[in-house]
């Protein structure tokens, strides 16, 4: 019996070597595929990371300075105007528009209206105050006058609880990333 066996595995001597490789090249591709999903998922889980730290960080910018915008043109003061920036701080979502897709839909709603707020501040200011009122090299800045600038803060004010809306809604996502 056991000459049998013998024999069979010496006639057969190739076919089981090849049978043998093969069967480890399969599991090794297997666990290398894997592997690689598990490298991509947490590369693709740092990247939405990275987006989200990197727009949290700039709406918090934007927010601080409406906060002190809004501060200072309601504190009494002797000049009759003041100046504004004629400019939007959004190079970080321009630069990273074309991956706000790996958000969640709340997160980009929120995003994008508060963006888009953030956008149109000057041109709302602009229309407000006229272009006589724009000034710099490069019309850096916009001139309110004293009874522009409460209008101005009103302004800034009512596009505070958007721009809110959208950290609160990334830093919830954060919270749930780590905890995942």
């Amino acid at each position: 019996m056991i000459s049998s066996v013998l024999c069979i595995f010496e006639t057969y001597q190739t076919f089981f070597t090849g049978l043998l490789g093969f069967t480890g090249v399969i599991v090794t591709m297997v666990v290398n595929a894997k592997h690689q999903t598990k490298l991509q998922s947490r590369q693709m889980e740092h990247e939405v990371r990275s987006l989200r730290v990197a727009l949290k960080s700039e709406l918090a910018s934007n927010k601080n300075s409406y906060e002190n915008r809004i501060q200072q043109l309601n504190e009494p003061c002797e000049y009759d105007h003041a100046l504004i920036p004629n400019n939007t701080v959004d190079h970080v979502y321009k630069t990273l528009l074309d991956k706000i897709g790996l958000l969640s839909e709340d997160e980009v709603e929120n995003i994008l209206k508060a963006y888009l707020l953030i956008a149109d501040l000057p041109y709302r200011i602009r229309i407000l105050v006229g272009t006589d009122s724009i000034g710099g090299f490069k019309d850096e800045f916009i001139r309110l006058n004293k009874d522009q600038q409460p209008i101005v803060s009103g302004i800034h004010k009512s596009f505070l609880p958007d721009i809110n809306k959208a950290i609160d809604s990334i830093e919830q996502q954060l919270i749930n990333q780590q905890q995942e």
